[in-house]
């Protein structure tokens, strides 16, 4: 959880105390420690950081950054209505609410926590995926996530993007037919098997629309 800190401190933003926090190697949400969630049930292959790189790019996005979008995690589970379940529990006593946004998986399910009152405020971010749980960790699970709103259109964020992590950083995007690119996402690092993911967003997301329109209240 050290390295998640440091990230985090790296790139100036902070989030909430009360909605998330990092003490030591325990991750809070609500006050609830989920650090158990975050952690590969097995060994898996460890990749260090790079803070200069993370550095480097944070200094040469400084006219184009907008804001932290939400920091979050993703793993595999067993029951997700169990999980669901323990969410709302965590958040019951809290001043924050739990969203849903539709993932249109009957296998996967995005969830958010926070408050959408201020859309411009950072969310914490909770995706479950149902599988077996002798396949619980791949090349995206477990991971703890990052996610930058920014002004680059969708060619110049590539470029960036290249520029201080690698031209094959970008593993995955979220890209809209008919609209363009809205997100990156690639591995800033791992260690034994937690994965490390920064996100970052480009001109064409909407982040307001997302907090108002598509984010639906649980409780």
């Amino acid at each position: 959880m050290t390295q998640i800190s440091e990230i985090l401190s790296n790139l100036g933003e902070d989030v909430d105390a009360q909605l998330f926090k990092i003490d030591g190697e325990q991750l809070f949400l609500c006050g609830q420690d989920i650090t158990n969630k975050l952690l590969a049930k097995k060994d898996g292959f460890s990749k260090e950081v790079s803070l200069s790189e993370l550095d480097n790019f944070k200094k040469s996005i400084k006219n184009s950054f907008v804001r932290l979008n939400h920091v979050g995690i993703s793993y595999a589970c067993s029951d997700i209505e169990q999980e669901l379940s323990f969410y709302k529990g965590i958040i019951k006593d809290s001043n924050f609410s739990l969203y849903e946004e539709q993932s249109n998986d009957p296998s996967s399910k995005w969830l958010f926590v926070g408050s959408t009152d201020d859309w411009q405020s950072t969310l914490f971010e909770i995706v479950l995926t149902k599988t077996n749980p002798d396949e619980y960790e791949n090349i995206w699970r477990p991971h703890f996530q990052i996610d930058l709103d920014t002004n680059f259109t969708p060619a110049e964020l590539d470029k960036i993007l290249s520029k201080y992590f690698g031209a094959n950083f970008v593993s995955w995007k979220l890209d809209i037919p008919n609209y363009g690119v809205v997100l990156d996402m690639g591995l800033l690092g791992s260690f034994n098997g937690t994965k490390l993911y920064l996100g970052v967003g480009t001109n064409l997301r909407n982040t307001r629309r997302h907090r108002e329109k598509i984010l639906k209240k649980l409780n």
